[in-house]
């Protein structure tokens, strides 16, 4: 029997990690009954894949993105996704937008909400992390005069529908309810788009995307754009508070943060997979994967292969083995990257810095993290002193 044909949902929901073990080692192209899909596991597939998008489409059929969000970027291949990631990059990147506001706004709106958390102790997820992602991305996209419940409460449906595997209605009919709802604030926002707006979907809107393709790409940089930041501070936080020699050697040495945090995107992946679909049979490590199959690149598996990583499960300060996969690879990768790296580094570095003395509060149950498209820590409670 395969491994495949063993794989439970829940489990892989609560710590895929021995799961993906599993599989990399014995089984790296795996048809998973329980998902209904294939799973690619290793370094040098999910690369072939991804280098090779007229054999791996992501314009699947179904399509969970599509489902959730509507068509939109991460759904369609070069030369139309060329076409959007050159209108839609832009405002992300230091050159752009992102570039002042993470200069002059991030640090002191994550002081802003510094400010009003219980000093002395509180949960960095909901108090802190969400709402600087959520709050970050408003400010940049300009959708900021919603407030930052109503960011996260998108994010929360519509993501709720992206890993919906089972296909609960119920997950779907709460997503159709935020898609409608975001859509229509994303439409009122272009309609107030003029040539002196600096604000991200301004520059869509200048660019030359149509308002179907930016709605439904605001809707995928939300989906994507508050999760990964938000899980990537609380996973910062919590590796420097379990990890004490991490935390000196980074407290002697701050220039090794960035370090830190991209070896914890590598270790952790906060977002789990990368969808296609064959346009024709293919072989990918001996095994014969069939025209039409839906085939998902597992990024959290790859950035632990024992192929390509020495100790992969631990993290190093002086690693050298090049760039993991956890904002993707090729053309589809995550055009917000830089945005959300500052975030999650200006977000440690003010939370240290106003709380020096920060420690796991050891009166509650130890860190736990869960999920397998989006994986983070369901609460990182901590003491002040």
């Amino acid at each position: 029997m395969s491994v495949g044909s063993n794989i439970d949902l829940a489990a892989l929901e609560a710590d895929p990690d021995p799961i993906l073990a599993e599989l990399r080692r014995d089984e790296p192209v795996s048809y998973v009954d329980a998902l209904d899909m294939w799973l690619v596991t290793r370094w040098d597939d999910v690369a072939a894949m991804e280098a090779d998008y007229d054999t791996f489409t992501s314009a699947t059929e179904p399509s969970f993105l599509a489902r959730a969000l509507g068509a939109n970027m991460l759904t369609c291949d070069p030369p139309q996704h060329s076409r959007l990631s050159s209108i839609m990059k832009p405002p992300f990147l230091s050159s752009g937008r992102s570039g002042p506001f993470v200069a002059d706004e991030l640090g002191p709106f994550a002081d802003s909400i510094l400010d009003e958390v219980d000093a002395d102790g509180f949960d960095v997820m909901t108090a802190y992390a969400q709402p600087l992602s959520a709050g970050a991305l408003a400010m940049v996209l300009g959708l900021d005069h919603h407030g930052l419940d109503t960011m996260w409460r998108w994010c929360e449906g519509l993501c709720a529908d992206i890993a919906n595997f089972e296909n609960d209605p119920s997950l779907t009919a709460q997503a159709n309810a935020v898609k409608a709802e975001l859509g229509a604030a994303i439409e009122e926002r272009i309609a107030a788009a003029n040539n002196a707006d600096n604000s991200a979907i301004a520059r869509f809107v200048q660019g030359g995307a149509t308002p179907v393709e930016i709605v439904n790409n605001v809707r995928l940089m939300i989906s994507g754009g508050i999760n990964e930041p938000r899980d990537g501070i609380g996973l910062v936080t919590w590796v420097l508070l379990t990890q004490p020699e991490l935390r000196e050697r980074v407290e002697a040495e701050p220039t090794k943060l960035r370090r830190l945090i991209e070896e914890v995107f590598r270790v952790y992946s906060p977002v789990g997979t990368a969808t296609r679909q064959t346009t024709r049979d293919v072989q990918l490590s001996g095994v014969t994967i069939p025209k039409g199959a839906i085939v998902a690149g597992v990024l959290r598996s790859i950035n632990l292969d024992e192929t390509r990583w020495s100790n992969p499960t631990t993290i190093d300060l002086d690693r050298r083995e090049g760039g993991h996969a956890a904002f993707a690879l090729g053309a589809h990768r995550c055009l917000g990257e830089w945005l959300g790296r500052q975030e999650v580094k200006v977000g440690v570095e003010r939370l240290f810095a106003r709380f020096p003395n920060l420690r796991l509060d050891d009166a509650v149950d130890p860190v736990q993290l869960h999920g397998f498209e989006f994986r983070g820590p369901t609460a990182v409670r901590v003491r002040t002193s």
